[in-house]
């Protein structure tokens, strides 16, 4: 293909932070033939900055990145812009990546021929606004798209019993780019709490703050170690509207001094430097960036064995699996990390392999191209 034709895409996205959505975003931008596609970036902003950290990491990874003030729910102005902007660059392709861009992307479309795409990246549904918000999305904005990808086989499955046409649905693991972790830290943060302990072992829990994020459970199974482990601690890092009540839930445990609440951090490196063990005691996921990460990290890790999580780890051989909910188990497989440092090691040692040959940025960027090019081809 020559570079005059080269095919235009424009990835849009209504960013709140550095999570999933902008790993995937930024892996493909990163590592896509610049041969084959120009590759565009357009950041939704609201005004409040949480998309600054996205439009920060695309410009250090050399992404061309864009942005459109965005008023409200619906910013008519908004939309003429996007629209504007899409014929005036001569794009080919959008791919959208949340319910906010799945609808600016349709309507400032519409009448083009333009292709579209969508990854359903797996949304909390923690209010009635958002559920309502992905119902409309699921099941009228998709049928208007051309392909919708799941990033994992579970989600896929739940978007199938509500799209006329499953066919259009492509599942696309989320491959990793370690170099991204040094691209998104973007500025110095004081240590971790625990750093000056020596001695502590230390469990970290690594993903926005919502009910379906299972907070509750790792502090009730945290419980227990923290009595028969006097040096273990644990680090949550992240935000969201759980702040509050996991911080109330450390209180009235009794675990100040236990369990830090980190916030967001810019240098997860640095993080994952300093975790022994991860935990996901999540009750719903797609395949989290998070436990990628770790496993590539050599870090063992404990997860309930929701979306494609079972697919990566086997339980006692990549890693330690407990169902979603069950805090006993979640405690006695931590208490387990502990005693058998060996075993977690050995663990730790298959996961990375096991990411290093299946699940790595080539392979996902490979296919992800393949889908544009069926389109557009």
């Amino acid at each position: 293909m020559l570079a005059s034709e080269k095919k235009r895409i424009l990835h849009i996205r209504d960013s709140s932070g550095i999570f999933g959505g902008e790993r995937v975003i930024l892996t493909l931008g990163r590592n896509i033939d610049r041969a084959l596609f120009d590759f565009t970036l357009m950041c939704m902003r609201r005004g409040d900055g949480r998309s600054d950290a996205l439009i920060a990491g695309a410009r250090r990874a050399g992404i061309p990145v864009e942005g459109v003030e965005v008023r409200g729910r619906l910013d008519a102005g908004a939309l003429s812009r996007l629209r504007e902007f899409i014929a005036a660059s001569g794009v080919d392709l959008i791919h959208t990546h949340d319910f906010k861009s799945d609808f600016y992307g349709l309507v400032a479309t519409r009448g083009m021929r333009v292709k579209r795409i969508a990854t359903a990246h797996g949304s909390t549904r923690d209010s009635l606004a958002k559920r309502l918000y992905l119902s409309f999305d699921e099941h009228v904005v998709y049928r208007r798209f051309d392909r919708i990808v799941a990033v994992s086989e579970d989600i896929r499955l739940r978007l199938a019993a509500k799209l006329p046409d499953p066919s259009k649905i492509r599942v696309i693991q989320n491959g990793l780019d370690m170099e991204l972790l040094s691209v998104c830290g973007n500025g110095p943060e004081p240590p971790l709490p625990h750093i000056s302990g020596g001695d502590s072992v230390v469990f970290g829990v690594i993903g926005r703050l919502y009910p379906d994020k299972g907070h509750a459970f790792f502090l009730r199974a945290f419980e227990r170690i923290a009595g028969e482990f006097p040096n273990a601690v644990a680090v949550i890092v992240g935000d969201g509207p759980e702040m509050g009540n996991i911080q109330a839930r450390v209180s009235a445990m009794g675990l100040e001094g236990r369990v830090y609440c980190c916030g967001v951090r810019k240098d997860m490196e640095r993080v994952y430097r300093s975790i022994d063990y991860l935990v996901i005691p999540s009750l719903t996921e797609g395949l989290p960036y998070v436990m990628l990460e770790a496993m590539a990290s050599g870090i063992p890790v404990l997860a309930t064995a929701v979306g494609d999580i079972p697919l990566l780890i086997r339980d006692g051989i990549t890693g330690f699996l407990v169902r979603p909910g069950d805090a006993f188990s979640l405690g006695r497989r931590m208490r387990d990390l502990i005693t058998m440092p060996d075993r977690a090691r050995e663990m730790a040692r298959e996961a990375g392999k096991l990411i290093k040959e299946q699940y790595s940025a080539a392979s996902m960027v490979r296919k992800t191209q393949d889908l544009y090019l069926s389109l557009l081809m």
